[in-house]
């Protein structure tokens, strides 16, 4: 299990919401570390930092065999050029490390990059959220489509995830404007759990809980925008307006 700026570096591709539940039970504010009440602080490298370095250099030692040995079949020179400079400007724009700030004693969240603040905003921008996809094959016959919320009609679910088409997979993410997402647990098929864990982490770094479905009743607001919080105290204190 990888610790430190490298925490977000999510090398486990089986039973990941297991995985998940383990760092939670070591660290109860994961990915976060308290740094005083109230105030969570993470600092990481982007995992595109190790993806490109991969990329680079299989590029190049793939484009160092290749251009040595004869041409026999198609010209590949462009794939391994065009993939070493992808793997290189990945490798160049993740090398520096990131710190990720939840500041609730000052209500905002701030982004670092290079010890220089690169965003800043108020809670209600930041959140975490429960994501889906399909893997695109049909059911078989006589199968009915999964649903994991039973009492949703088929046309309530998004394009995200046509669950009449495939079977769908979830992943947690942290992101927010101006926040590059982050990436907690990837591709389970179990939502319950899936959906347990991001509640959990949501609750305790005290922060808004989305569900994949855009309208759901599973979401869970803890902080809103002002607007809407100047709208509800004037329904609430009874104000009409004239």
């Amino acid at each position: 299990m990888l610790r430190g700026a490298f925490v977000l570096w999510n090398l486990c591709f089986f039973d990941v919401e297991r995985s998940l539940a383990r760092r939670l039970q070591q660290n109860t504010h994961y990915p976060f570390q308290v740094q005083q009440p109230n105030v969570f602080v993470m600092e990481y490298y982007k995992d595109t930092l190790w993806k490109g370095t991969l990329i680079f250099l299989i590029c190049v030692l793939g484009g160092v065999f290749y251009f040595k040995s004869e041409k026999v079949f198609q010209d590949y020179s462009g794939f391994f050029v065009y993939g070493t400079l992808v793997g290189f400007w990945l490798l160049l724009s993740s090398m520096h490390k990131r710190h990720l700030v939840i500041n609730h004693v000052q209500g905002c969240y701030q982004i670092y990059i290079k010890r220089r603040l690169w965003e800043e905003g108020p809670l209600h921008q930041i959140y975490v959220r429960l994501t889906a996809q399909t893997d695109g094959t049909a059911p078989a016959r006589g199968e009915s489509p999964p649903f994991p919320h039973r009492t949703l009609a088929p046309h309530w679910l998004p394009l995200a995830c046509p669950a009449a088409y495939g079977k769908c997979f979830y992943s947690l993410i942290i992101n927010g404007h101006g926040l590059e997402v982050l990436v907690l647990a990837n591709l389970s098929d179990k939502y319950e759990h899936m959906e347990f864990l991001g509640r959990r982490i949501a609750r305790k770094l005290k922060l808004n809980y989305f569900d994949y479905l855009d309208v759901s009743t599973r979401h869970v607001i803890r902080h809103r925008p002002p607007l809407e919080q100047e709208e509800e105290l004037q329904v609430w204190g009874g104000a009409v307006p004239q």
